[in-house]
C-alpha cells in the first residue's frame, strides 16, 4: 500500500518518540493485518454457525460477542488509563491469538455451537480492553500536527483490510474450514504484536495510575461532561451515526427491494460507498483543517444527510450509487475530525476511559440504529424512514455551528 508522508511536527512539541512517522506505520500496518484476519474469522464464523444450527441460534451466537465487549468497555478503559494501552493491546493480542489456535485445534475434532459461543464471548472480553487501547496509540505516538494526516491513514488502512477481508475469508473456507481461518486469524495477531513491539508509545503521566476503577470511570464521565469541545463532539457522532448507518446497511437492501434492483443493485451502492469513503480518507491526508472545525464539520454532515435521502428517491440505480458514493466521501472528513477532536482535547490522564465512552458509543448505536430503520420503514415507508435519518444529521450540523465551542473548535489547542 502507497502511504503519505504525515507532517512535521511542530518544534514545540512535547518529546516523543523518535522516528514518529516510520513507528506510526508500522503500527497501522499491524492493526490492518489484523483486522483482515477479524474479518477471515467473522466469515468463517458465520458460515460454521449457519451449517450447524438453525438460521435463529446462527444469528445468536454472531451477536454474542458484543455483550462482554459492550459491558466491559468503561471497565477497559480505566484500565487503559491505569496500564498504558501498548501492553493491554500487546496482552489482547496474545490472548486472541492463544484463543484462535485453541479453537482450531478443537475444531479439527469436533466443531460445535458451544465452542463457537465460548470462543465469541472469550474475543469480546479482549475486545473490551483491546478497543478503547487502540483508541489512544494515535496521539501517544504523533505530534499534535500529524494527528489528523495520521487518522485518515489509519481509516484508509483499515477500510482495506475490511473490503479484502470478507473475500479472502471465502477463499480459504473451502480449503481448510473454520481451522484454517482460525490458523490464519492466529498469525494476523502476531503480526500486529510484532508490531506494537516495536514502537514506544509516548507513556502516560503519572497522574492516571492507581484509583478505584469505579471512581476512575466516574471521573472519566465527569471529564466528558464538563469538557464543551468533548461532549458536544460525541452528540454529533451519535447523531450522525444514527443518521447513516442504518440507511447504509438494512436501508440499502429495502430501496434495493422497492425499485427491483436486487443483489446487483445492493453490492453497486455498496461499492460506491467503500470507493467514496476511500477517497474521503485520502483527501484527509492533504486537507487538513486546524481552526474552526465547526463550519466544516456541519458542511460534511449536511451534505451526508442530503445524500443518505437522495439514495430513496434515486429514480436508477447509477443515481443511487453516485448518492451512497457521496456518503461515502463525506464519511471520511466526518470520521477524521470527529477523531481528531476528540483525541486532541482529551486530558491525557483520560484518554482510555473518554476512548471507551466514544467506543460504546458507537458499537451500542450501530444495532439500534439498523433495527430501528427496519421498523420504521415497515410502519412508514422507506422514503419517510431515509428522510428520519437524514433529519438527524441536519440537526448535527446545525450543533456545529450553533454550539460556540465546537463552532470555534481547533486542533491547535489540544492536551499534551
Amino acid at each position: 500500500m502507497t502511504t503519505a508522508t504525515l507532517a512535521p511536527a511542530p518544534a514545540t512539541t512535547p518529546a516523543r518518540p523518535a522516528h514518529r512517522e516510520p513507528a506510526y506505520l508500522r503500527y497501522v500496518t499491524g492493526q490492518a493485518v489484523s483486522v483482515l484476519g477479524d474479518q477471515v474469522w467473522y466469515v468463517a464464523l458465520s458460515y460454521t454457525a449457519v451449517q450447524l444450527a438453525d438460521p435463529a441460534t446462527a444469528g445468536a451466537v454472531l451477536a454474542v460477542s458484543s455483550v462482554p465487549r459492550l459491558l466491559l468497555l468503561l471497565f477497559g478503559g480505566a484500565f487503559v488509563d491505569r496500564y498504558g494501552p501498548r501492553r493491554l493491546m500487546i496482552g489482547s493480542d496474545l490472548a486472541r491469538g492463544a484463543i484462535a489456535l485453541t479453537t482450531a485445534a478443537i475444531a479439527l475434532a469436533q466443531p460445535s455451537i458451544t465452542l463457537l459461543v465460548l470462543v465469541a464471548l472469550a474475543f469480546g472480553v479482549a475486545d473490551a480492553l483491546f478497543l478503547p487501547a487502540a483508541g489512544t496509540m494515535p496521539p501517544r505516538l504523533l505530534a499534535p500536527a500529524q494527528l489528523t494526516g495520521g487518522l485518515a491513514l489509519s481509516g484508509l488502512a483499515a477500510r482495506l483490510a475490511l473490503t479484502l477481508g470478507a473475500p479472502l475469508g471465502g477463499l480459504l473456507l473451502p480449503l481448510g474450514g473454520l481451522p484454517l481461518a482460525c490458523l490464519v486469524n492466529a498469525a494476523t495477531f502476531a503480526v500486529s504484536v510484532f508490531a506494537l513491539w516495536s514502537v514506544r508509545p509516548a507513556p502516560a503521566p503519572a497522574a492516571a495510575a492507581r484509583t478505584p476503577l469505579a471512581a476512575s470511570i466516574r471521573d472519566g464521565l465527569r471529564h466528558l461532561a464538563g469538557h464543551p469541545v468533548l461532549r458536544s463532539t460525541l452528540g454529533v457522532s451519535l447523531l450522525v451515526n444514527v443518521g447513516f448507518v442504518g440507511p447504509m446497511n438494512v436501508g440499502l437492501a429495502l430501496v434495493a427491494d422497492d425499485r427491483g434492483w436486487g443483489a446487483g443493485g445492493i453490492g453497486a451502492m455498496l461499492a460506491g460507498f467503500g470507493a467514496g469513503a476511500a477517497v474521503g480518507s485520502l483527501a484527509m491526508l492533504r486537507v487538513r483543517p486546524k481552526r474552526r472545525l465547526g463550519p466544516v464539520l456541519a458542511a460534511a454532515a449536511a451534505l451526508q444527510g442530503a445524500a443518505v435521502f437522495s439514495v430513496a428517491l434515486a429514480p436508477a440505480a447509477g443515481w443511487a450509487v453516485a448518492a451512497t458514493t457521496v456518503v461515502g466521501l463525506t464519511s471520511g472528513p466526518l470520521g477524521v475530525l470527529l477523531s481528531a477532536l476528540v483525541q486532541g482535547h482529551t486530558a491525557d490522564t483520560h484518554r482510555g476511559r473518554i476512548a471507551s465512552v466514544n467506543t460504546l458509543a458507537s458499537l451500542g448505536v450501530t444495532p439500534l440504529a439498523i433495527a430501528a430503520v427496519g421498523a420504521a420503514a415497515g410502519t412508514f415507508g422507506t422514503v419517510a424512514t431515509f428522510a428520519g435519518s437524514a433529519s438527524l444529521e441536519l440537526v448535527a450540523a446545525a450543533l456545529c455551528v450553533a454550539v460556540p465551542a465546537l463552532r470555534g473548535a481547533t486542533l491547535t489547542g489540544a492536551a499534551a
